[in-house]
């Protein structure tokens, strides 16, 4: 644009000196002559100023017309050339070209004026615009060139040795000792192969650590559960102790009823009949007592070929039968509201009547300790029902009358050892072995109960598939 600028001064500067130099300067400025300075300048519009009389080619210079005059008035005024650029189209100045108008001052025998033009920048664009499009083939072509190499180096420095040590990584195997990459170079590659090489060697360390824990763990494990079957089986002495004490009497009452009838049987003058009748008296009293003597002992066999299926109904009735033989237990009321349509649970026999029987002393107990007015009174119920996820279960409540729980008493119920019985009548193990029971068979185990209103104890077992 300053080039543009110099050579339009430069030949407007030369046409005013001829004009200057010429008698009339008038005549100088013709038609033809401005027509021929607008070619030579390429000008689209060039303009005559002679005392403030404008004259131009075409005879309006459009919108630059005020612009251009404006520059002559300045040139004339000031006595020196003057140029400006300007917007082709101000509306849109940021996509709209520049044009250059320049204007240089005219002076001859007392009569002041001006020549001007305003001139389009078009090779000024034209050579900018061959310059980008070699500028932009340069920097094309260097792109291509760089991107290029810098791929190669790329894969070369980065690609191959992940794709090595992904290889690695998937073979490797903790008995080989073999690095990943080279320990010896020395790019950041070289600080990861030593990196990882140590890391595997803590890997290794901590699996035999993790090792030798899990062999300590299994062996502790077996250790709790010895231990545990221990405690299930102390708990389960301590009830049959409780059992074979209340039993004591009911025993010794048939043995007395026998000694009887063989004393009637040893004399003389009995008839036929009344022999046959004692004899069978004496038999039936015997087989109630081996009939007990024969439940306490299947009750303290540790059984071992036990089939895991045990169906509730006739064990509730079995233990029952049992409570009901004593004498002692004749003032309590057992009640059985056996709805459940399926009752064989995924359980084993002796388990299950282990946690029945010491759910049924501790309601005994219970209702012993109350001094109401009522009669003691012990509920039996079961029904079907299922889990959120469609498992059939059963569900045994045991309910009882008696005095109820504390509230300080709920949250340790299942505590190991925890008794609200006094010294010497309760191990404390009784809930804590149940429960333990009833969570190692896949079931649930929960107790409810206030001061003074009894406590129910549901159990929930799932059950077989029907076959």
């Amino acid at each position: 644009m300053q080039g543009e600028r110099e050579k339009a001064i430069s030949i407007l500067s030369t046409v005013g000196n001829i004009v200057q130099g010429t008698p009339d300067s008038k005549e100088i400025f013709s038609q033809d002559m401005l027509a021929r300075l607008q070619n030579n300048l390429s000008a689209s519009c060039v303009m005559l100023s002679i005392n403030n009389i404008f004259t131009s080619i075409p005879d309006r210079c459009g919108r630059e017309d005020s612009a251009l005059q404006e520059r002559l008035q300045k040139a004339v005024d000031a006595g020196a050339s003057s140029t400006k650029i300007i917007d082709a189209n101000p509306n849109l100045r940021f996509f709209s070209r520049k044009l250059l108008i320049a204007a240089i001052p005219l002076q001859q025998d007392g009569v002041q004026g001006g020549i001007g033009a305003v001139i389009s920048l078009q090779s000024v664009y034209d050579q900018v615009r061959q310059g980008r499009n070699i500028a932009y083939i340069y920097l094309l072509v260097n792109t291509i060139i760089l991107t290029t190499i810098g791929l190669f180096r790329f894969i070369h420095a980065v690609v191959r040795p992940i794709e090595h040590l992904v290889t690695l990584t998937d073979a490797y195997q903790s008995d080989k000792n073999t690095p990943f990459l080279s320990d010896q170079e020395s790019n950041e590659f070289g600080q990861l192969s030593i990196s990882l090489n140590r890391m595997l060697h803590r890997i290794d360390d901590d699996r035999q650590k993790l090792r030798e824990t899990v062999r300590s763990l299994e062996k502790a494990n077996q250790q709790l559960r010895g231990t545990q079957q221990k405690m299930v089986q102390t708990e389960k002495m301590a009830a049959i102790g409780r059992l074979a004490a209340g039993l004591a009497h009911e025993i010794g009452n048939p043995i007395g009823i026998v000694q009887g009838y063989l004393e009637l049987l040893g004399q003389s003058g009995l008839s036929k009949e009344e022999q046959q009748q004692f004899s069978r008296r004496s038999m039936q009293e015997l087989e109630r007592i081996n009939r007990l003597i024969h439940q306490l002992l299947n009750f303290s066999r540790a059984r071992t070929d036990d089939s895991g299926s045990t169906e509730i109904h006739p064990l509730l009735q079995e233990l029952i039968d049992m409570l009901q033989a004593q004498k002692k237990l004749a003032g309590l009321e057992f009640q059985l509201h056996l709805d459940a349509e399926w009752d064989r649970a995924a359980a084993d026999r002796e388990s299950l009547h282990q946690v029945f029987l010491n759910c049924l002393l501790n309601a005994i107990d219970a209702i012993n300790e109350y001094k109401g007015p009522h009669k003691g009174r012990i509920c039996f119920s079961t029904i079907n029902t299922t889990n959120d996820a469609g498992k059939p279960f059963i569900q045994i409540t045991i309910e009882d009358n008696g005095i109820g729980i504390k509230d300080t008493d709920k949250d340790r119920l299942f505590e190991p050892f925890f008794t609200t019985k006094e010294p010497g009548k309760g191990t404390g193990l009784g809930l804590s072995v149940s429960y333990a029971l009833i969570e190692g068979l896949g079931g649930q185990m929960q107790i409810e109960g206030k001061e003074g209103q009894g406590a129910k104890v549901f159990m929930l077992l799932p059950l077989l598939e029907k076959g």
